[in-house]
């Protein structure tokens, strides 16, 4: 019986047999699976006496981001410092470092959600950018530092940046709302990916001017956006859904100031910092606008660009041509 259905089905199975080894083909290529290694436990589980007898083994097992970490991160110097095992003894056993460390591992007991929505938004990478690396990720505790660390193949995560905009910590070291309301878990994709095209896609222009900036920040969020298609607009840039909302209301009001008080080409770095970076609103602006919300500018400007241009992801992320951009973009907010 088994041989008589067979036969009668052979044009099915062939298809199916061949549709398995495209699938298997394409997989290497588009598919990525990231495994998050989680260091912070592999370092705060030393025993306090064994502390200098594990740094060989730590420095082994982890390479490139144990360096890193120790010179970059919580700055106590090199592992083959004499001085190091006690500087490290000293960090670990540290009250706040060690109550971060009980945190995070009652706020991440586990990271399997981190590891497949980073594995959607890399295998997405993968597709545009083929030829390029993909990290190895890592978790670790920064002492409330950076949030996300890169480096060549690197890519970490501080879950201490990432327990929730109520935390207390958070209260006691002074962060105002606005950098608390995006230390949380569900920025932590967007905030990945963002890190780790900002290092494959270096900011680089021989005229440092407002409009660059705003132009190669507009790019970023746009990559962002291509690898993560189904992130709301308010995780991606870490507003508010009511600050989204202004943006989108107030894009062309926003274009026509820049214009008008002709700082597009504003070189100076106060002007520019106003209108990139984290704030509680941009000064430039209206009090009820986000900060960064030139940003906002940059991206629609880039989204009129791609939409008027057939041009791969690859190409716009290596132009620094800004004003051939603009001019390309025939934006008309």
């Amino acid at each position: 019986m088994r041989n008589f259905e067979l036969s009668k089905k052979p044009t099915i199975y062939i298809v199916a047999m061949i549709m398995l080894i495209v699938s298997a083909c394409q997989s290497p290529k588009e598919k990525v699976q990231i495994k998050i290694n989680r260091f912070e436990q592999s370092l705060f589980s030393i025993p306090i006496d064994s502390i200098a007898a594990s740094v060989p083994r730590l420095q082994q097992q982890y390479g490139e981001l144990f360096d890193l970490y120790n010179l970059g991160v919580i700055r106590i110097g090199a592992f083959d410092d004499p001085q190091y095992p006690a500087r490290l003894t000293e960090f670990l056993t540290d009250s706040y470092m060690h109550g971060a460390y009980r945190k995070v591992s009652e706020k991440y007991p586990d990271v399997m959600d981190l590891e497949t929505d980073l594995s959607k938004a890399f295998s997405a990478y993968r597709k545009e950018f083929p030829e390029r690396r993909i990290p190895s990720v890592y978790t670790l505790i920064s002492g409330f530092n950076q949030s996300m660390i890169t480096a060549d193949t690197i890519l970490a995560i501080a879950l201490d940046k990432y327990l929730g905009p109520e935390e207390e910590t958070y209260s006691l070291l002074g962060l105002a709302n606005y950098q608390r309301h995006v230390m949380d878990r569900k920025y932590i994709v967007p905030d990945c990916m963002r890190a780790w095209i900002c290092t494959e896609f270096q900011y680089n222009d021989s005229i440092d001017n407002a409009l660059t900036n705003i132009l190669y920040e507009g790019k970023i969020m746009y990559a962002v956006r291509r690898m993560l298609p189904d992130v709301p607009d308010s995780l991606m840039f870490g507003y508010t859904p009511q600050q989204v909302q202004w943006c989108e209301n107030n894009t062309g009001q926003m274009w026509a100031f820049l214009v008008e008080k002709k700082m597009l080409y504003a070189t100076d770095y106060m002007t520019i910092n106003k209108l990139i970076a984290p704030a509680p609103f941009c000064s430039l602006f209206t009090r009820e606008s986000p900060g960064r919300a030139a940003i906002w500018l940059g991206y629609q400007i880039i989204f009129s660009y791609m939409n008027h241009n057939n041009v791969s992801l690859e190409a716009l992320l290596s132009d620094d041509d800004y004003q051939d951009i603009l001019a390309k973009a025939k934006f008309k907010p």
